[in-house]
């Protein structure tokens, strides 16, 4: 297929969904298994006030190589945890919550059509994965949606979190490609589709619901890289490469 070589692929929020229930559902379970006194949806509401602190700092768009050290998402859930525990004035284990996170994450079911639209383009072309996350989870939600993808990169072997161009580099590397040469596909506009494009890769936009957890924050003075094509099913990327091509 000329020009494209590569289809790439965000996995949270993209190819399975990461909802806001699901996490109240974790952390009501937390609650239960430490026997905290709060009900899990004022944990979820507080852990979450803080652990979006991590997103908002963890990458320096203006000089990238200046972000502070890399941080795993178990270590920076664990970190929101002790935070968490210590505005509401109780007491648990921060460390094993962040692991029911990473576990739960695991467990994370495909959409509806996402399973059709790659096997729309499997053999077709060649198809990878770059997320935001911890190798953990992100082939173990691959894992148990049967799934096999080449590469699998994520932002903990990258050690760099999308936007930054290293996370979109790290994957063309990876194959042995050029960023134009590869189409990303993700639902972020500032993570996917913004970063992608700063690289010179083409964009695909999957207008999901734009509450969904996990999302960077962009800053407020970001002008953000318009997406090549915006669609809202996964199978019209196989419509998207025909047109490319």
């Amino acid at each position: 297929m000329p020009g494209v070589k590569l289809v790439a692929f965000d996995c949270f929020g993209t190819l399975v969904e990461n909802e806001r229930d699901e996490w109240i559902a974790t952390l009501s379970e937390i609650a239960a298994e430490q026997d905290l006194p709060v009900p899990g949806v004022v944990f979820y509401e507080a852990w979450s006030k803080l652990e979006v602190n991590f997103r908002k700092i963890r990458t320096n768009m203006s000089d990238p190589s200046k972000s502070p050290p890399f941080m795993s998402y178990w270590e920076a859930w664990s970190t929101a945890f002790r935070d968490t525990f210590a505005v509401l004035e109780i007491t648990g284990d921060a460390d094993a919550a962040a692991t029911k996170c990473v576990d739960d994450m695991c467990k994370r079911k495909a959409f509806p059509e996402v399973s059709q639209a790659i096997g729309e383009l499997d053999g077709r072309i060649a198809l990878g994965v770059m997320s935001n996350a911890d190798d953990r989870f992100l082939f173990g939600a691959l894992k148990q949606n049967g799934w096999t993808f080449d590469p699998v990169i994520s932002s903990e072997a990258a050690r760099a979190y999308k936007p930054d161009p290293r996370a979109f580099e790290a994957i063309c590397t990876a194959v042995g490609v050029l960023p134009a040469e590869v189409l990303y596909v993700g639902d972020s506009p500032y993570d996917d589709a913004h970063g992608a494009k700063l690289v010179g890769m083409s964009t695909v936009l999957i207008a999901r619901d734009q509450s969904t957890p996990g999302r960077t924050p962009p800053p407020n003075t970001a002008k953000l890289l318009a997406p090549d094509f915006v669609v809202t099913k996964m199978t019209e990327s196989s419509g998207i490469l025909d047109s490319l091509a």
